[in-house]
């Protein structure tokens, strides 16, 4: 079956090369990119069926106006505001309020003086909550705020006038990606072109690769920009360096083995159009089996249930797949054009030396090692990751958007003014209504609750309904018709970290005895606010990884099967996947959540890189298990291992170490959760080729045998 595919994809090499570049370039022209279609809607991070965010929504239509804020302009004065200065500052935010037009901002401010919240200090700190007109989109929203906040510097006079919040912070945070994502893409082709010209020596591999990656990033990007755009996908921001990474070391690694068998067979003296064929026939299945276990897997978090996640899936299962399709007819078709010239300017006389010493080096031994004392290796390495995955015990989720960011941006400096004065929780009230007819006729009852609410254990402060003069119009804490009141609590901690997502919980479980201690037994209690909507994706992060875990796992043990022939195989092929899985997580929590202190990690990084890692394991294997199969074809078992082990270890290792680098590049984005995502790939792929590959799975292969259909039926024949 592959033998004419592949003779095809030869006969057609001088087709195939012209049709990619230029594909490649009419795409470029006619289709738009990934991230035109982008959307900065903080509810695309939470299922459809976000109960905060239904809460926040009845609340709006109940009380007429909204009472929390996703843009905050915070101005700090380290010696105190004067009182002229409060006051001008008062006098520019009711002229801001009475402005009418399209680009109308009400904004309520709030100030640390004390008995307003828990604070030592005298009005050093000014936060003024933004309401700006949701139909305006996310570049106007932007503009808007920080005219707002020139205008209150220049009443004010603050020393530092920074506009923070949710909706400042994920724009900052677009744009940091996007300003580095170039930093990504520079480190990733160094690494490759370095490591490529010092493997094998010449230039032309390198030059190759780099233009089967071009071709493929140019194709990925505008095929997930068009689908973006024709079906209002939401390609999460967070895709693109995983996008690039994932092109470059899968891309480059099936370069790896085309060209190192390409070599083998050019140093046997087979022409290289011959070559190119043989290669090709032998790689096809391996290649497409390895593609389709990332593409299968990765497309598993369609079974999420949360858009972010759910999008992240698509976009690379479409990326490895272009990938894959470059990999099988791109290079075979170079290969065949090119032969030898691709070697250049290595010597003929070296292209042709033997590879009698393939199995002497490191890598060679450390196999042989696991061959004849399998027992021993696989319970050292076994122990070893076990270890490792003890970080476990204590994961925590949260989504560190402001806290996350670079401290040099405005957003983040506002957040580490505001934590420092006020508390880290006023950048993200949570809001609590109650909902009774006549509700705001017990006005007594209201503030008895409102008096236990704030000294409940992780609140700072409440602001409610005795916080509101008698005779002011209802609408910001009690509901014009009289039926919904709400309070609004700054919580102690990062209200998108852990902490307070904890302290929420534990506040939630106690609302209905608060409510009932304070004289208001029935009432209907909802809850929202960037808290409520952090703890939501944990909650729907850890469904998310319960629900696609088993379906990647079922994907991953089929398609090995398929290729292998072998149950037995499969099932400790993609057990061990699973502990450097696990390894790799434990790693990431014991670095970031107690060596750095973070504290959480992002909610997106464990499922993530987790089914990434699960696909990009299995990868390996099917190359290296399909080459120990083969050679266990000609010779008992345990030699095939050492001989297929050998000599393929330092095209893997090569291999693996590519694709860790490419992941580790996209470190060089200084933002918490792309370091984090980064760290856990790299690692893990690391652990994956020096541990797993390198002796665990050739222990356990001379341990468990291979277990293929085709000896299940010699032995029921004998």
């Amino acid at each position: 079956m592959w033998g004419p595919i592949a003779r095809t994809i030869v006969w057609l090499r001088f087709l195939i090369l012209p049709a990619w570049i230029v594909g490649a370039a009419l795409a470029t022209i006619h289709l738009p990119s990934i991230f035109d279609a982008e959307s900065g809607e903080l509810g695309s991070l939470l299922p459809r069926s976000s109960e905060a965010l239904e809460v926040e929504r009845k609340a709006i239509k109940t009380f007429g106006l909204p009472l929390l804020s996703r843009t905050v302009v915070v101005a700090h004065e380290p010696g105190g505001f004067p009182a002229g200065r409060l006051a001008a500052a008062s006098r520019y935010i009711l002229a801001t309020d009475r402005r009418e037009g399209p680009e109308a901002i009400r904004a309520v401010p709030l100030t640390n003086a004390p008995g307003l919240l828990s604070s030592q200090r005298t009005a050093t700190t000014l936060v003024t909550y933004l309401y700006i007109d949701p139909s305006l989109g996310e570049s106007e929203s932007q503009s808007a705020a920080e005219r707002f906040a020139s205008g209150l510097g220049r009443a004010t006079g603050a020393a530092a006038m920074e506009v923070t919040g949710a909706l400042p912070a994920t724009r900052a945070e677009t744009d940091i990606a996007n300003r580095d994502i170039l930093w990504v893409e520079l480190v990733t082709m160094l690494l490759v072109v370095g490591i490529l010209t010092f493997y094998f020596r010449s230039i032309g591999v390198p030059l190759l690769g780099l233009g089967a990656v071009a071709i493929a990033y140019l194709l990925a990007d505008r095929i997930l920009g068009w689908i973006a755009q024709r079906y209002g996908l939401s390609i999460p921001r967070e895709a693109e360096p995983v996008i690039v990474a994932l092109i470059f070391g899968t891309l480059t690694d099936y370069l790896v083995f085309f060209v190192s068998g390409f070599r083998r067979r050019l140093r046997q003296d087979i022409a290289p159009r011959d070559a190119a064929t043989a290669v090709t026939g032998e790689l096809l299945p391996v290649v497409l089996t390895a593609a389709a276990i990332i593409a299968c897997s990765t497309l598993t978090l369609l079974l999420s249930g949360v858009r972010f996640l759910s999008a992240f899936g698509p976009s690379m299962a479409v990326a490895v797949t272009v990938a894959a399709a470059v990999a099988v007819t791109l290079i075979p078709a170079s290969l065949a054009i090119f032969g030898r010239l691709v070697f250049w300017p290595r010597p003929r006389d070296e292209q042709r030396r033997g590879e009698s010493s393939a199995g002497a080096g490191a890598r060679g031994h450390a196999v042989g090692a696991a061959v004849r004392f399998p027992l021993v290796v696989a319970v050292l390495c076994l122990l070893l990751l076990a270890a490792a995955a003890t970080g476990l015990r204590h994961l925590e989720l949260g989504n560190p958007l402001i806290n996350g960011l670079p401290e040099s941006t405005s957003a983040r400096q506002g957040y580490d003014v505001a934590a420092a004065d006020i508390g880290p929780g006023v950048l993200g009230p949570t809001m609590v209504v109650l909902e009774r007819s006549n509700l705001a006729t017990e006005s007594r009852q209201l503030a008895e609750l409102q008096s236990r609410l704030g000294a409940q254990e992780g609140v700072a402060g409440v602001l409610g309904p005795a916080d509101q003069p008698p005779r002011e119009p209802a609408g910001v804490f009690l509901a014009p018709g009289g039926e919904a009141a709400r309070f609004a609590l700054v919580l102690n901690d990062d209200p998108d970290g852990a902490a307070a997502s904890e302290a929420l919980s534990d506040l939630e479980g106690r609302l209905p005895e608060l409510a009932s201690r304070s004289g208001l037994a029935g009432v209907d209690i909802g809850v929202t606010g960037d808290t409520s909507i952090a703890s939501e994706l944990t909650e729907d992060t850890w469904s998310a990884l319960a629900r696609v875990a088993p379906a990647a796992l079922a994907v991953l043990l089929l398609l090995l099967w398929a290729l292998l022939r072998s149950w037995r195989a499969a099932l400790y092929l993609t057990g061990v996947s699973v502990l450097v899985v696990a390894a790799a997580l434990g790693l990431t929590a014991y670095v970031f959540q107690d060596l750095l202190g973070y504290g959480e990690l992002a909610f997106f990084v464990p499922v993530a890189s987790a089914i990434l890692l699960l696909a990009l394991g299995a990868d390996y294997n099917v190359f290296l298990v399909s080459r120990i199969w083969g050679e266990a074809e000609r010779k008992d078992l345990r030699p095939a291992i050492k001989t297929a082990g050998s000599r393929a270890a330092r095209a893997i290792t090569v291999a693996g170490l590519i694709l860790a680098l490419s992941f580790a590049a996209v470190a060089l984005i200084p933002i918490q959760s792309f370091r984090e995502f980064a760290f856990a790939m790299s690692v893990g792929l690391l652990l994956d080729t020096l541990i797993a590959r390198t002796l665990l799975i050739p222990a356990l292969v001379s341990l468990l045998g291979r277990g293929t259909d085709e000896e299940a039926d010699e032995a029921s024949a004998s």
